[in-house]
């Protein structure tokens, strides 16, 4: 008889805001359920006792006429109380709710169960973690009334009874990891795992304690590695295969542990594949299959020649540039031909020159890298009856290392964990029993939970050690030589497929190691090839931040104020003793907080210890001084020419942070160049980087000599102990650590020597969220860091490469290659000269261009009476027209800032306004992130969203497009941003030769993702007299495909765009240029 269910309480709050210090409780609804059986409901509105903003009464449809005559909180707490008593707690993000809860005094001991946790663990691939979608992904039907606190509540609770049967499914030995974890006692699911661990133990017999035991070292002994691998799906799959035809790494993990495995839940796991909705062809593509009638050939004239123009470039290994611009699946016009090329290469057999006909095929995201394997290339093969193997190949760090896993990962190495990086490895924990891939990309991340995966990830194998005799770590690794390495199966498929799949970023990863393996493969077709430059430029980039930097340092080690050691010289200090090199008792420690005692520390190891606590108050020091430099430096008007305008828009910011300066600096940089010699403060910031590069170079060095130590005593006694195992992994734990340091350090000493040379350097503000500083930092031996800087963050050093031109030549062009980049924006007014710069191509590479007709599509308004951007009374103008537009449209437009510092001026101005309107706004970084802005803006009427950033770019796919896009001003980029400044010195008329080339082609790419990407008839408004004012007006509008065109007053804007939407009229045409051009 199975064990009969606890009582447990699903609860929801609608509250006035976010803050608990300040807002209210607006409703109160729980569920008392058992099992799933509900015994007991409470439901009551609340009287807030202060008003309840609009955007709440949007999103819950309560008013305040609703709240005529309800209780105060006060009232029902009593009721509450007993109602909730001491039953668990389970509700989406139910730490937030139960946090208003605990400010009237209740519910200060529950246990809580979060689903937004459970799910983000049981589902680690889920793309979102908001309660609706995890609900429509478990089959959970919703109620019409989302958002009212029972709607919210009996959703909650389902969505848990579903996680609950799938955590059911989990074999005990996963379920004890996940007991064990080292994570705050917070934790919402810590003490939830731990009781169902008690309840699985009892149920099953077992004694409390670790399955692990002398059993597991014994097996370690045997095999070389953690026998626990022996339960994970790569280990029962086999070796590595060609994918095929038409199947996705995915199903194969589905068939592999179908066949396998006896674990029944198998086939209930989540597969990765099943993210991704199966989505239709384009309509392209059903025209160029059947080419039935005249009118599709008509419309068919431009692939023709484009099919024509691939098979030449490829049959002839050249180099050419192809523009597609038909917004719905750019992809397909240009993976057919080439696929077509292929079969008919393949079948012709080996009787003449040319290298094997294996394709390489590359993208901008892993998400666009999966849609073309598990979406497009299938049923493209289908349609062309060919069997092609496909196979996908990340960058280096994107897999899973097996050999960091079992080794020191999961032990505590730096300051006390945090919930994130507890969720992240309760997540791991359960992906690395069922992933056949190790594929990062199959994983879903939230910003803070990225820094996890970079104790876990591949990347370092190639790493020789300090003593070129012991070889490197992918020669000692086991789990290679036993063909479990993620890595190594990824480079066998690839190496068998005759179509390889990789992201832009594995691409250039892949070309810039001496164990490259895509150079070898003869053709190339790379898409997105318009944001190829600005991916080199991230991954040659550098971010020196004062969190990264310290977390790096606690991760060789610490010492705690407890008097404790711990980190990586803690876990190896009895293999690393003076005359050591042999353990203690067999094994090193491998508790998850391991820590050790002074006592057992020798003099060697406490000057290591030392060595690091002075690095650290080095760097806290480097990063105060550099607060001071950028103070300085902002606030000299020679330095500071440039930036007074969007300091002077940045009131907002500075109304909501108690320090103006902070405020200011928040979306400033500051480049590195001679003229800061001349400030007071550039002496103190690089004399305190001279200091810390020296505390850096000695820790470098003890890593290294800490890596050799533990090689060369573990090479002397029996390596398959498990002992040996932990020595062998914290070993290669120190080359890593050593590498990203001296990267780092390399980095900075170029920065502060202030050589003109190939890159460029600038200080800037980080945002804080995404670097907090390490927990339990203690800032002994810095008394330069003030509480103050220390909760504002210091602003972290970047540096980026000026040139990146002749590093791509290098990489991607060969003679013997046959190599096509495409993408949406590469010609400017039908000239691809810039693009041909830009990616180092000769002067007469061919290119091509098609396009779609957007003539009955969108209206493009450009109002002909408006002052230009930076003439008085502009901003006046520009508030009204968006008032004017919301009013008419009722809502459903997209308004595009360039700076997150003229959105906010927008936003304060104009909200009120449309909030008496009825109408909602949404601002991006004010209120939510742009996937959550998204989400809102396609469920509910009558928003408009303001963005700004990421808005403009981006290749995720959106659920609905806007009906009117309202773009503020032309994108011009600011060279006052010091990488874009540099590489602007490079020309002689900047300008024209790189600001509105960068401006038109970031337009042409906005408007194909945000006007086109749908058949949905839409407007689009610049409002930007620039485009009819000046020459290169006309420049900018010829380089955007055809379109209808309206320049009028901004009076007539709102009916011309309402008439446009309902009517079926043409309108006034915008011809820059017909549908297929060959220049």
């Amino acid at each position: 008889m199975g064990r009969k269910p606890p009582i447990r309480v699903a609860l929801d709050l609608e509250t006035t805001g976010l803050h608990v210090e300040q807002d209210a409780i607006l409703e109160v609804a729980a569920v008392k359920f058992q099992g799933t059986t509900i015994l007991d409901r409470l439901e009551t509105l609340v009287a807030p006792g202060r008003s309840i903003p609009y955007r709440v009464q949007r999103l819950t449809g309560i008013t305040p006429r609703q709240l005529i005559g309800v209780p105060s909180f006060e009232a029902i707490a009593r009721k509450l109380q007993q109602f909730v008593g001491s039953f668990p707690i389970v509700g989406h993000s139910i730490p937030f709710d139960v946090s208003f809860l605990r400010r009237q005094g209740l519910a200060y001991h529950n246990q809580l169960i979060d689903t937004f946790e459970l799910a983000s663990v049981l589902l680690p691939s889920l793309p979102s973690y908001s309660l609706g979608y995890v609900a429509r992904f478990l089959g959970v039907p919703s109620s019409p009334e989302r958002h009212r606190a029972m709607a919210d509540t009996l959703l909650a609770m389902h969505v848990f009874l579903a996680l609950y049967e799938r955590l059911q499914t989990i074999d005990l030995a996963a379920l004890e990891e996940l007991a064990h974890l080292d994570a705050p006692p917070d934790w919402p699911l810590l003490a939830f795992f731990r009781q169902e661990l008690r309840e699985r133990q009892r149920e099953q017999g077992l004694q409390r304690g670790s399955i692990w035991g002398s059993l597991g070292q014994h097996f370690a002994a045997q095999l070389g590695m953690d026998p626990r691998v022996l339960s994970f799906a790569v280990a029962r799959a086999g070796p590595p295969l060609p994918v095929s035809p038409g199947a996705s790494p995915a199903e194969h993990a589905r068939s592999s542990l179908s066949s396998s495995s006896a674990d029944p839940a198998a086939s209930t796991r989540t597969p990765t594949s099943a993210l991704f909705s199966p989505e239709v062809v384009s309509d392209f593509l059903i025209l160029a299959e059947a080419r039935r009638s005249e009118c599709e050939r008509k419309r068919l004239s431009g692939y023709e020649a484009l099919r024509h123009f691939l098979y030449e470039t490829l049959t002839h290994s050249g180099t050419a540039l192809i523009e597609t611009t038909l917004g719905s699946d750019d992809y397909v016009p240009l993976l057919l031909p080439v696929l077509e090329w292929l079969k008919d290469a393949t079948t012709q057999g080996g009787g003449t020159a040319r290298p094997e006909p294996r394709l390489l095929i590359t993208c901008a995201s892993a998400q666009t890298a999966y849609r073309i394997r598990d979406t497009l290339l299938p049923r493209l093969q289908e349609q062309l009856g060919t069997r092609f193997t496909v196979a996908y190949l990340a960058e280096r760090d994107g897999y899973l290392c097996l050999h960091r896993w079992f080794g020191a990962a999961q032990v505590r190495l730096g300051s006390g964990p945090r919930s994130e990086e507890a969720r992240a490895f309760a997540k791991f924990t359960l992906w690395v029993q069922e992933t056949l891939t190790g594929e990062r990309g199959e994983l879903t991340l939230l910003p803070h939970e990225v820094s996890s995966w970079e104790r876990i990830c591949s990347g370092g194998e190639h790493l020789v050690a300090s003593d070129e005799r012991l070889g490197s770590i992918y020669e000692r690794c086991a789990y290679r030589r036993k063909g479990y390495c993620f890595y190594q199966r990824a480079e066998e498929r690839a190496r068998t497929a005759q179509i390889v799949i990789t992201t832009h970023a594995g691409l250039l990863d892949d070309l810039s190691s001496a164990q490259s393996l895509l150079s070898e493969i003869p053709y190339r077709l790379i898409l997105d090839a318009d944001l190829l430059e600005e991916e080199w430029s991230r991954r040659s980039g550098i971010e020196l931040s004062q969190g990264r930097l310290l977390m790096l340092l606690q991760t060789l080690g610490m010492e705690l104020q407890s008097g404790h050691y711990q980190g990586l010289l803690a876990l190896a200090a009895p293999a690393l003793r003076e005359g050591g090199g042999t353990t203690v008792g067999g094994a090193l420690n491998v508790a998850p907080s391991a820590t050790i005692t002074r006592a057992e520390l020798d003099m060697r190891l406490l000057s290591w210890f030392q060595a690091l606590r002075q690095a650290c108050g080095a760097t806290n020091h480097f990063f105060a001084a550099l607060t001071h430099l950028l103070d300085e430096a902002l606030h000299t008007p020679a330095s500071n020419q440039g930036a007074r305008h969007e300091r002077g828009r940045s009131s907002t910011a500075r109304n909501q942070n108690p320090n103006p300066r902070f405020a200011e600096r928040l979306d400033q940089a500051l480049r590195l160049q001679r003229s800061l010699l001349n400030l007071e403060s550039w002496d103190e910031a690089a004399h305190a980087w001279h200091q810390l590069s020296q505390h850096l170079q000695t820790v470098i060095e003890l890593s290294q000599e800490a890596e050799r130590l533990l090689l060369t005593g573990s090479r002397g006694r029996a390596r398959l102990e498990q002992g040996g195992l932990l020595t062998e992994a914290l070993a290669a734990e120190f080359a890593i650590s050593a590498q990203r340091l001296r990267v780092l350090k390399e980095r900075g000493d170029q920065a502060f020597a202030l050589a003109e040379g190939e890159m460029v350097y600038w200080l800037r503000v980080p945002p804080a969220s995404l670097h907090p500083l390490p927990r339990g930092l203690d800032p002994a031996g810095s008394s330069a860091v003030s509480g103050e800087q220390a909760q504002e963050h210091a602003p972290a050093l970047y540096g980026q490469p000026i040139q990146i031109a002749p590093m791509l030549r290098r990489l991607l062009l060969h003679p013997q290659r046959a190599t096509i980049l495409a993408g949406v924006a590469l010609a400017v007014a039908g000239d691809f000269s810039f693009a041909r710069g830009r990616l180092a191509l000769e002067e007469n590479c061919p290119a091509y261009s098609l396009e779609g007709d957007h003539c009955t599509q969108t209206l493009l308004y450009i109002p002909n009476d408006v002052p230009e951007p930076n003439m008085p009374q502009y901003q006046r103008r520009l508030d009204e027209a968006i008032l004017q537009m919301a009013e008419a449209l009722e809502g459903q437009i997209l308004v595009l800032f360039t700076s997150h510092a003229a959105l906010r001026s927008s936003y304060s101005f104009i909200k009120a306004a449309l909030e008496a309107r009825d109408i909602l706004l949404l601002g991006h970084g004010i209120d939510g992130s742009p996937r959550q802005l998204w989400q809102i803006f396609a469920e509910q009427p009558r928003v408009m969203l303001f963005g700004a950033g990421g808005f403009w770019e981006g290749v995720e796919e959106l659920p609905t497009l806007p009906s009117c896009l309202f773009i503020t001003r032309l994108p011009m980029p600011a060279l006052n941003d010091p990488p874009l400044a540099a590489r602007a010195e490079q020309y002689a008329d900047q300008l024209h030769q790189m600001t509105v080339p960068v401006a038109a082609l970031r337009l042409r790419r906005t408007l194909n993702r945000l006007a086109w990407s749908s058949a949905k008839r839409n407007s689009v408004i610049i409002f930007d007299r620039r485009l009819i004012s000046k020459e290169y007006g006309q420049l900018i509008l010829h380089s955007l495909p055809r379109c209808s065109q309206r320049q009028d007053s901004v009076a007539q804007m709102a009916d011309a765009v309402l008439d446009w939407l309902t009517s079926e009229g043409l309108g006034d045409r915008l011809a820059p240029g017909s549908g297929a051009r060959l220049p």
